[in-house]
């Protein structure tokens, strides 16, 4: 029987090579690749005959700064350049994730934590917008077998590496295939969004 094969993209080396490590020690071939991968490369390179069981992949975060008197175009630019990469991937990954029968896909980002810092305006777009693709990508792959959910951990107090890696681990076991559209968040309190 092949091996289930999974899809890693994440700019943060301790997060990833802890990722990497669990989907492997959890039996999965893993495959990593960095922020400016190709991305029907990427996936073509990590799915066994066409098959892609898992992806994991995080977001970026625009530089701070204040709103009033951004420049609209650098503002966006920022965004865009930080969201786009997970839109390709994810993009490029879903025929595959859905021939596995049980795919997983699991963003990382930091959710509604941002809008509580100042000059986090474009950081707060970009997390938001990666919620409302997690929704919805749940929405429209959920027919097909395949779990869309997001690890939220806070910037300001991140959880460790290890952490992060077995919630992934956790949204993509057999144990989590009815956790769909999810925002699963990391931390030791403070204040609950949804």
């Amino acid at each position: 029987m092949a091996a289930r094969t999974a899809l890693v993209r994440c700019d943060d080396a301790a997060v990833a090579e802890a990722v990497v490590a669990r989907l492997t020690a959890d039996g999965l071939r893993v495959t990593a690749v960095g922020p400016a991968a190709d991305p029907d490369g990427a996936v073509a390179g990590a799915a066994g005959d066409g098959v892609l069981h898992a992806l994991v992949c995080a977001v970026g975060r625009p530089s701070p700064g204040p709103f009033p008197g951004a420049d609209p175009a650098r503002w966006y630019a920022g965004v865009t350049a930080c969201l786009t990469p997970a839109f390709r991937l994810a993009r490029a990954a879903a025929p595959a994730l859905r021939r596995s029968g049980a795919g997983r896909l699991v963003f990382l980002g930091s959710g509604w934590t941002t809008v509580d810092r100042p000059q986090a305006t474009a950081d707060a777009a970009v997390q938001g917008a990666l919620v409302a693709l997690t929704k919805t990508l749940a929405r429209d792959l959920g027919p097909d077998a395949v779990t869309v959910n997001e690890v939220v951990a806070d910037p300001a107090a991140p959880p460790s590496p290890a952490v992060v890696a077995a919630a992934v681990s956790y949204l993509c076991g057999d144990a989590a295939g009815s956790v769909v559209g999810q925002l699963l968040t990391l931390g030791r309190g403070g204040p609950l969004r949804p």
